[in-house]
């Protein structure tokens, strides 16, 4: 005859499976409203609304609108590899656990508004981030206004 659970009280094991359940199950969950958010809010949406400011006010807010969309595709990637950023930004191009890119239905990794490569960096011990910077309009470190530099370590992603 099987046992009845119905009226048996809990056992530690029993607690500690249904805590790891739920916890999987809100884990699960964030992970799918982060991708549906990034696949929502790409920057090609947003392009008209920063066309309606200035060239260069438009070309740096686009500028950080895809640094933050890169970064968050690098956190969904990191969560769903155990905690392991890619070695470059051509690995979110290849097609996820839900067998879509890390960009949605982008195949190539954005390129700042001026059609350079954003620089990347993975985390490392010295710095437990991963680092997304563009050198601004003149391709230089440093500047002024358009050609100042933007990196993400500037700005308040994660934190």
């Amino acid at each position: 005859m099987a046992p009845q659970f119905s009226g048996a009280p809990r056992t530690q094991l029993q607690s500690t499976l249904r805590g790891w359940l739920v916890g999987a199950a809100l884990t699960c969950a964030l992970t799918f409203g982060a991708l549906f958010v990034i696949r929502l809010v790409r920057p090609s949406v947003l392009d008209g609304v920063l066309a309606s400011s200035s060239a260069v006010e438009g070309k740096r807010g686009k500028a950080l609108i895809d640094i933050q969309w890169i970064h968050e595709a690098l956190l969904v990637y990191a969560h769903e590899h155990a905690g392991a950023y890619p070695a470059q930004l051509d690995a979110l191009v290849e097609p996820g656990a839900a067998g879509k890119s890390y960009f949605g239905d982008v195949r190539e990794v954005p390129l700042d508004p001026w059609k350079r490569a954003f620089r990347y960096e993975a985390p490392t011990a010295e710095h437990p981030r991963p680092r997304l910077t563009t050198l601004g309009r003149d391709g230089l470190p440093g500047g002024e206004g358009e050609d100042a530099d933007i990196d993400s370590d500037t700005l308040p992603l994660d934190r």
